[in-house]
């Protein structure tokens, strides 16, 4: 399912996400390298986009990330500007199809993370290019010659001037959110999000007396309220601990709304991994584990990468140990402009029609479910 939060305090600026799933996803690391050549690969409605109408870009900017889907379709990454682009799975999610009456050059909506890494320095650059152009449905490839269509995603931009935005797709329309905060979940839509996690901003960890919002629906809350040791955690009594989208989306509200300002570099790193910990669904029978994690440092171009667990099979989870730690990608250290041979370049083509068998709804893919 997945969540994604910005330590966005102090002057630093530190994306952390979770990459939550049923089935292995993302595993393999891209580079977009600068100059590389792409065109939009629409999939869906391909015999009726002129292939003049359809958006070709070359790399302004390098780019790493992790790719899904046969390597084919980048779902988080980062550039070299400090630009981060993380998808999300987001049900309830209606693209909008192709429309001959509107003239504006044509993407498919599943290109945007290579689009806006390749060609984004901020939030407000990104989002010029997003209402510049017309998004369509796509598909994505699966297995042999079948490809998935309908596959619900949102997408959250963050810069390292401190600015965020997210981009829905509702209704058949893009619906975009500017000045976005620090957290995006899953469903339902994200201003939904927002109002219920309001309902927890009285959740102060340096309040002087008991919560009268949440004493009423607490089990004891006063004799808890009383024994604990520190009041600051007392202070907390009623964020949500289960693991569903709206209780992730607020617990980590609370917790950005208590975390002190980082002094340091270190300090944020710290927030953001406690954070993206705090989010990270655990093994449960019938739930989508958490199977990595990654923090991006868009302030100093690293790239955190932690794998959890990984699927073997239909059904049987390998763990990673606990001594387990995140790797690091300097994107510093990569020159985007040298394409060496044993770098997974990340270029997006039209893919031959003749390649695709079938195109199937995500609602009619069978993942495994934990027993």
């Amino acid at each position: 399912m997945c969540s994604d939060v910005f330590i966005n305090m102090g002057g630093h600026h530190i994306v952390a996400r979770t990459f939550d799933f049923l089935v292995n996803l993302a595993l393999q690391d891209k580079i977009g390298f600068i100059g590389d050549e792409n065109t939009t690969d629409v999939i869906l409605d391909a015999d009726q986009i002129p292939a003049m109408q359809l958006v070709s870009w070359e790399n302004k900017y390098g780019y790493f990330g992790r790719a899904a889907f046969n390597g084919e379709k980048i779902v988080d990454g980062m550039n070299t500007e400090g630009f981060s682009v993380a998808l999300l799975y987001l049900p309830g999610t209606k693209y909008p199809a192709y429309d001959p009456k509107n003239k504006k050059q044509v993407i498919a909506t599943y290109d945007i993370a290579p689009f806006l890494l390749a060609q984004a320095q901020t939030v407000s650059e990104a989002l010029h290019l997003v209402r510049s152009y017309q998004w369509v449905q796509s598909a994505v490839k699966y297995i042999g010659g079948v490809f998935i269509k309908d596959l619900p995603i949102h997408c959250v931009i963050r810069d390292k001037i401190g600015e965020s935005a997210v981009i829905e797709f509702i209704d058949g329309q893009v619906k975009i959110y500017e000045n976005s905060g620090d957290i995006l979940t899953n469903a339902p839509t994200f201003d939904w999000q927002l109002k219920n996690a309001s309902h927890y901003d009285s959740l102060l960890a340096n309040n002087e007396k008991p919560n009268e919002l949440f004493s009423k629906n607490f089990y004891e809350y006063d004799t808890i309220y009383k024994k604990v040791s520190h009041k600051g955690e007392a202070n907390l009594l009623g964020t949500p601990g289960d693991f569903t989208p709206p209780s992730r989306f607020a617990r980590a509200k609370v917790l950005l709304n208590n975390f002190p300002t980082p002094t340091s570099k270190q300090m944020a790193l710290y927030q953001a991994n406690a954070l993206i910990e705090s989010l990270a669904v655990p093994v449960l029978k019938g739930a989508a584990p958490t199977l990595w994690c990654s923090i991006k440092d868009l302030d100093d171009m690293k790239y955190y990468v932690k794998i959890l667990t990984l699927f073997q099979g239909k059904k049987t989870l390998v763990m990673m140990p606990i001594t387990n730690t995140y790797v690091l990608i300097d994107l510093k250290a990569i020159d985007f402009n040298d394409a060496e041979p044993e770098y997974a370049r990340m270029k997006v083509h039209p893919t031959n029609p003749n390649n695709v068998k079938k195109i199937i709804s995500e609602k009619n893919v069978t993942v495994p479910e934990i027993e």
